[in-house]
Order: C-alpha cells, then structure tokens, then sequence
C-alpha cells in the first residue's frame, strides 16, 4: 500500500518502493483530492486499486485529471479498514479541515499517522489556515490528533517528520493567534480605523478595517513566532485574516 504519489517525485517514488521491496504495488490510498499530493497516481503499473472517502471522488470527477485516477473504492461516513498482504491502515474522516475528503490515515501498528496539509513541522500552515473553509474544525483537529497513538507523524511537505511535540506547539500557535486576534477585534474601532476612506465605497472601507485588525494581530503575536517558526514572516497576516473572518462570522 502506498498513501498518496506527489508529482514532485514522479517516478522517484517507483524507483524507492523497488529499493525496499519486490512485491508488487496494489493499492494507492489518496489523503485528499489536490494535485500536488496524488499528480504521479497514474504512474503505478499493473493493476491498481485507488482508495479515497466518496467526497473526494466526487471532487476528481468534477477534476477530470488523468493524472488523478478517479478511486477505484470509495467509503461514506467517518471510519474504514484496509486490510491488505498483513498490514493494517485505519482511514478516518474527521471533517472539512483543509479540503472536503481529507483523511488521517493511520497504521497503528507502526505508530505512524498521516494527516497532510493541516499542519507542518517546524513551519506554519500555507495560506489562511491551510486553506481550511471551516475555521472551527481546523481548529478541533489539534484534539482529534492527540486520540491517536503514534509516534511519527506525516505531514506532507517539507521533509519533517512530526511527533506529538509537533501537535503540541501548533496548539500553541492557533491559541496565540486566537487570542491576539480576539483583542484586535476588540479593541479596533470600526470607525476610527475607517476616517477618510470614502464612505460610498462599503468594501474599501471592510477592508481598511480588516487590514487594520490584521495588522494588530500580527503586532501581538510579537517575535515569538517570528523567531520560532518558518514561513510566519510570510504566512502570520494570512492566519490572522483567517481567524478574524471566523471570529467574526462563525
């Protein structure tokens, strides 16, 4: 079983199999449904089984990729077993943290979980929050990973392992954000921030607002992160946009 074929390693990741094992590849289990993670899935020989949660199916049919073989087997719901020549992966769906279909896959035997996107070792999420259109169940994911027993975790990017310590300091840095976003919201008077926009132009005027607050937020946050993590110089006013819109509308 292989999760996931990144078309950054393209027939690579071939090559690596074959260095470990001569026993055929049979099944390719897909985290989600983006490009960057399953782009080199056509590149398996022989015959191969796909395995996804439905949504993510119904995203690559609506994607017509060839590159993205649509699932061969597909589960509903919350919960589903792969079995296959003595190994065991647990695939569960936990919600819209990143991308509808997201799974943590889980091989407990090994003690490894893979959840990709949602969190990266080492640096901050990519853009608004992992791109997560559901702020609050991003931020419920950091609980649903501490109930898994694992001692690896893979994350998808930049060549980090994560352990629980991983999970640990992105606990801190959303309770961070939150709160710094928190005070900004409170303490930015709509009006003040807005005197000498054009009252007429009601979007220019949100926006002033939010870049005011956004800017706030990242003053709080300080050089803790910036010292502490990569990508928060570039990514901070993102994640701040992010979870200002939420605490504002969700």
């Amino acid at each position: 079983m292989v999760i996931d074929a990144p078309p950054s390693l393209g027939e690579k990741l071939l090559h690596a199999i074959a260095e470990v094992t001569s026993r055929p590849v049979t099944h390719v289990v897909y985290s989600h449904a983006h490009s960057d993670h399953i782009g080199a899935a056509n590149l398996f020989p022989g015959k191969v089984q796909y395995v996804a949660h439905e949504l993510t199916g119904d995203l690559l049919r609506r994607a017509g990729d060839p590159r993205r073989p649509l699932p061969t087997r597909t589960f509903p719901g919350a919960h589903h077993v792969l079995n296959v020549g003595g190994q065991r992966l647990v695939l569960d769906y936990h919600g819209n943290n990143h991308v509808a279909g997201n799974l943590f896959v889980h091989a407990p035997e090994h003690r490894v979980l893979v959840l990709v996107d949602v969190l990266i070792p080492r640096w901050a999420p990519f853009f608004r929050l992992a791109l997560s259109p559901n702020v609050p169940n991003y931020l419920d994911t950091v609980d649903v990973l501490r109930r898994y027993e694992f001692t690896t975790l893979v994350t998808g990017h930049f060549g980090h392992y994560g352990d629980r310590e991983s999970v640990d300091e992105h606990a801190e840095f959303l309770r961070d954000l939150r709160s710094a976003s928190a005070e900004a919201l409170r303490v930015t008077d709509f009006a003040e921030a807005v005197r000498g926009v054009d009252p007429a132009n009601t979007q220019a005027q949100i926006k002033v607002y939010t870049g005011t607050m956004v800017g706030r937020t990242v003053e709080l946050m300080g050089d803790k992160w910036l010292s502490r993590i990569g990508g928060a110089d570039v990514f901070l006013p993102d994640h701040a946009s992010a979870m200002l819109t939420s605490l504002m509308i969700d």
